[in-house]
């Protein structure tokens, strides 16, 4: 997103070089982040650095940017990802998001819906409209290919670290005298890994909350949809449902696992997931 950004303003660039601080530095290589950059700044050639040593920085997700021409520099940004899919540039007023849930907290949206007699996901269409309906579906079907995919996929995840894929591995792993409670957990297992290898793949996945916490809610409704007989729509109103939770966390917290660590990925996912869970179709 910022190189994009970056990119568009200098249209004129010969040559570009990024430095990666901090967390993106240590996990740069492995989560293939000088492709990514490489990729969106081409043709453009950009020169990606890993800066493992500098630590006075003002946040662990740290890049600076530089763009050239005929040999001097034309611009520089320095850039911070702050979780969720957030980018904000140094030395520019943060844009606020826009305020499109007031209730910010969880004892007030189950007041309020407790008052109108209302599901969480009728909460979300109230405050939402419509539209919401077709961007969760669109959400719901890149899940379900993610998943789908995934589990047929074989090789070595990029990297450099040579880890084997291991979805369809799982998926087809059944044995004799498997238990119900075995069965259940290798297969959610295997659609968790599947949507993780696609991400670590650098194919499409939904953020949910975060890239590395995405496998967790699409395997649970995925599994729960194939063993209940679910309809697409009663799933999608479960997204809902689970995406009130997920904002509660990042209003309230941080889904930023640089800043909060893991748990605000992945234990805010199984929360997501929980939420989804709970909420019936009608």
């Amino acid at each position: 997103k910022a190189c994009l950004i970056f990119k568009k303003r200098n249209k004129d660039a010969d040559r570009y070089k990024a430095i990666l601080y901090g967390s993106l530095a240590k996990t740069g290589k492995g989560h293939c982040t000088d492709s990514v950059i490489e990729n969106t700044l081409s043709p453009v050639p950009c020169e990606v650095q890993f800066d493992y040593l500098k630590t006075d920085i003002e946040h662990p997700n740290t890049m600076d940017l530089f763009a050239y021409k005929n040999g001097e520099q034309i611009d520089f940004i320095r850039v911070f990802s702050v979780g969720g899919g957030r980018i904000e540039f140094e030395g520019s007023s943060s844009a606020k998001e826009p305020i499109v849930y007031n209730l910010s907290t969880f004892k007030d949206i189950k007041d309020y819906c407790k008052e109108k007699k209302y599901r969480l996901w009728q909460y979300v269409d109230e405050v939402e409209g419509e539209y919401i309906w077709d961007y969760l579906a669109e959400v719901w079907k890149t899940m379900k290919n993610a998943i789908e995919t995934g589990i047929e996929d074989e090789g070595t995840l990029p990297g450099g670290l040579d880890v084997q894929k291991k979805a369809k591995y799982l998926y087809n792993m059944e044995h004799i005298g498997e238990s119900a409670e075995t069965r259940e957990n290798r297969e959610v297992c295997s659609y968790a890994f599947a949507v993780s290898e696609q991400n670590a793949s650098g194919h499409r996945i939904v953020t949910a909350p975060t890239c590395g916490a995405a496998g967790v809610l699409p395997a649970v409704l995925y599994y729960e949809q194939h063993k209940n007989g679910f309809a697409d729509w009663e799933v999608i109103r479960a997204l809902a449902a689970g995406g009130i939770i997920g904002n509660l966390i990042k209003t309230n917290a941080s889904i930023s696992g640089a800043e909060c660590g893991c748990q605000a990925e992945i234990g805010s996912a199984c929360c997501m997931a929980t939420a989804a869970l709970s909420e019936p179709a009608s």
